[in-house]
């Protein structure tokens, strides 16, 4: 039996510069484009995934 966290948040990418976290590094964008952009490259580095959690803030997420 495996017991123990397999997936986890590596980083919040986002462009609401209020946005603020004690845990997870979070990497501000300054549109959209950049948003996608910088999520793309942080998510092959670290090897996760991007999911949109709305309100233009994406979560890298690693399964």
């Amino acid at each position: 039996m495996d017991i123990g966290l397999s997936d986890y948040i590596i980083a919040i990418v986002t462009t609401d510069k209020n946005m603020k976290s004690n845990t997870v590094p979070i990497f501000y964008a300054k549109d959209r484009d950049d948003l996608e952009r910088r999520s793309l490259v942080i998510s092959k580095c670290v090897m996760g995934m991007v999911h949109d959690a709305l309100n233009d803030t994406f979560i890298i997420v690693k399964h």
